[in-house]
């Protein structure tokens, strides 16, 4: 997952807004929690008309109130407190050769702006369990005078400024007639005008009201006099990643092909509605920047957002996000608004709700949640990389341990790979960072005794796609016994082939977190029987290696055209993020032809098999660590640096010649906005 945290306000973005307060900040990059047909404001309590693209807090469901929302396991957002959802419906790319529709990516970048108080307005707070809607899922037209119809917007992103001034590129509140070089952004703007009682209405649009002046700004009408802080998505979609085949090509999940019926939906969960007042009333330095306003960086987290999942129920149907789909899920028939409205497809019955968790396997038992190795991996058996979207799956530095008896029922039969490495392309960071998990294991329940069993470990996968990295080795065997997990006062054993120490993870909050390390198990292991975020953030230090090797030499045999650059540091949200690939005999020279042949100026390796490509260091990575932290060899090439714990070691290209631009990793802050 990526958080863009150091935003500039541009000051074209200014300039057009001079009586504007320029106080904001934008949870930027905000990947989705889930995607599915709910819609807990419109349509509680069942099916929803149409998909949503659904990011937040991860107590979402068919029906909620604030009381249950803000006990949500955790949220996408990087400040842990603010358990709000905020959702729109999901854009398709509708294939005019074959009539299928595939659902495209999406982030969000989320404003909170302090706007309104040069009118002598006091800006508030949401109340607790507000809930409100933006836009219309049925618009089909455009009133140039309606604040609310003034709301929705789309700007076509074009790095290149090829189109510059041109007017067929410029805002609009449709969709435009040709494709977007860099991705389409569609924005939402909320109105900020509440009547001070209602919570909701029938309309869930009645109690709100936008300002008198300017959908955007200006003083509260006297029927809805409080002003409460002013919200904004903008939704960036990957459509330069499709075909675009004229009008039609991009179709809402309603079924509208115009743009007009965009919308957003926003249910409140913040927990601390102190917090959000006081970063409304004193962060005078805050322009986009989370951390430039104190109240929000003394709380946020970053792995804690990247780690969390949604563990709750979605519906059992084809939403066209793993393969295309023939018609819109609910009855959405494609329609450009002009003549009568198709009738719905045949649709059958209403789909019932399943949970995202799928039952393991007979025979296998979840252990909880361990302590991955500092000096490589602590279970080096066969290997499975993929992109399973919502399963419980470890995190950064942990592992969900899963237990096979022996004398049971079999294992399931797995295909493993002819190949000992397949390139995988790196994905969403939601799927490349950790995840969040919920331990199935209960303090009550004795622990299986797992000496002599086939073990999985479900990680924190180093990069992820739908393909998959099988090693073609033996079971291996577990060393830590029954009662090292059990009880507290028990000491792990290492694995004598790897050093490596296998260290049960007490319950991680993300306010506070310690592991373990092995100069400190004596009296102190604790038993890791339930934990309730397997993958929270990892702590400030790492657990100690009790017997480090030292470094290898830095390699030799590099290609021509690059030169090594040294280690740098790397985390949850990857600092080369463009391209990756695996392989369990992994040199040096593999890399970088990899990363030559894919565009790339600089090539990362890390714990010895993994090989990162980019152009530039991202996502707050690449700072110079000492030589000795890269301390693994490469899987394929024992004399050669190859990296370590959240460790590249980087290689860079002497000549930028084939330097490629990367497409679609934007999020929306090189185009100024002529009317947030």
């Amino acid at each position: 997952m990526v958080f863009f945290l150091r935003i500039p306000l541009l000051a074209a973005a200014i300039a057009a807004l001079p009586a504007a307060n320029a106080v904001h900040w934008i949870f930027g990059g905000t990947q989705e929690l889930v995607v599915t047909r709910l819609d807990p404001v419109v349509n509680p309590g069942t099916v929803g008309s149409h998909v949503h693209s659904i990011t937040g807090g991860s107590g979402f469901g068919e029906t909620y109130d604030y009381d249950s929302l803000v006990q949500s396991q955790c949220t996408k957002i990087v400040v842990p407190q603010d358990k709000s959802n905020y959702w729109t419906p999901k854009l398709y790319h509708f294939n005019k050769q074959n009539a299928s529709l595939t659902a495209m990516p999406n982030s969000f970048n989320i404003y909170y702006l302090v706007r309104g108080d040069q009118t002598g307005d006091k800006i508030k707070a949401f109340p607790k369990g507000l809930k409100m809607v933006a836009g219309d899922p049925t618009r089909k037209t455009y009133d140039a005078s309606s604040h609310a119809d003034q709301a929705i917007s789309y700007v076509c992103l074009d790095y290149s400024g090829a189109h510059n001034g041109d007017p067929e590129w410029n805002e609009r509140p449709n969709f435009f007639q040709h494709n977007c070089p860099n991705g389409m952004r569609a924005q939402v703007f909320f109105p900020s005008c509440w009547d001070g009682k209602n919570l909701d209405s029938p309309d869930h649009k009645s109690h709100m009201s936008y300002p008198v002046e300017n959908y955007n700004n200006g003083r509260c009408p006297s029927t809805h006099p409080v002003h409460l802080v002013s919200l904004f998505y903008e939704m960036i979609i990957s459509v330069d990643q499709f075909s675009y085949d004229g009008p039609g090509s991009w179709v809402w999940a309603s079924g509208d092909t115009t743009g007009y019926a965009f919308h957003g939906d926003f249910t409140n969960g913040w927990t601390d509605s102190d917090l959000l007042q006081s970063a409304i009333d004193d962060c005078p330095n805050a322009a986009g920047n989370v951390a430039d306003c104190p109240h929000l960086a003394a709380v946020m987290d970053q792995q804690a957002a990247a780690a969390c999942r949604y563990p709750g129920e979605i519906v059992n149907e084809d939403i066209g996000d793993k393969f295309p789909i023939a018609v819109l899920p609910g009855c959405n028939p494609v329609w450009d608004g002009t003549g009568t409205k198709p009738a719905c497809p045949s649709a059958g019955a209403t789909p019932s709700l399943g949970g995202t968790q799928e039952k393991l396997a007979t025979g296998w038992t979840e252990v909880g949640c361990i302590a991955e190795a500092t000096n490589g991996r602590a279970l080096t058996g066969a290997q499975l990389v993929d992109a399973t979207e919502f399963e419980t799956c470890g995190g950064p530095q942990r592992l969900t341990l899963l237990t096979f008896d022996a004398n049971g029922a079999p294992a399931p039969s797995v295909s493993v790979a002819p190949s000992s490495s397949v390139a995988v392309p790196v994905l969403s960071s939601a799927v490349v960072s950790s995840i969040a998990s919920t331990s199935v294991v209960s303090s009550s329940k004795s622990l299986p005794t797992i000496s002599s069993s086939s073990v999985v470990v479900v990680s924190s996968v180093a990069s992820s796609a739908s393909s998959v990295v099988v090693s073609n080795v033996p079971s291996v065997s577990v060393i830590v016994s029954s009662s090292a997990l059990a009880t507290s006062s028990a000491v792990p054993t290492a694995d004598p082939a790897t050093s490596h120490v296998l260290v049960p993870v007490p319950p991680i909050t993300t306010a506070s977190s310690a592991v373990v390390t092995p100069s400190a198990v004596s009296s102190a292991v604790p038993s890791p029987v339930h934990s309730d975020v397997c993958g929270a953030p990892p702590p400030a230090e790492s657990p100690v290696v009790s017997s480090a090797a030292a470094a290898p030499p830095v390699a030799t045999g590099i290609p021509a055209g690059w030169a090594s650059a040294g280690c740098v540091s790397d985390n949850g949200h990857r600092t080369l993020n463009a391209r990756a690939m695996t392989s369990d005999s992994l040199t040096v020279a593999q890399c970088l032809n990899y990363c030559t042949k894919e565009g790339f100026s600089i090539a990362g390796i890390e714990y010895g098999r993994e090989c990162y490509c980019g152009n530039s260091f991202k996502n707050d990575g690449g700072k110079p660590l000492d030589n000795s932290v890269c301390r693994m060899s490469c899987t394929g090439q024992k004399d050669a640096q190859c990296g370590g714990d959240w460790a590249l070691s980087v290689f860079k290209k002497t000549s930028n010649s084939s330097r490629r631009a990367v497409k679609a990793k934007h999020f929306g802050r090189h185009h100024p906005h002529n009317t947030f």
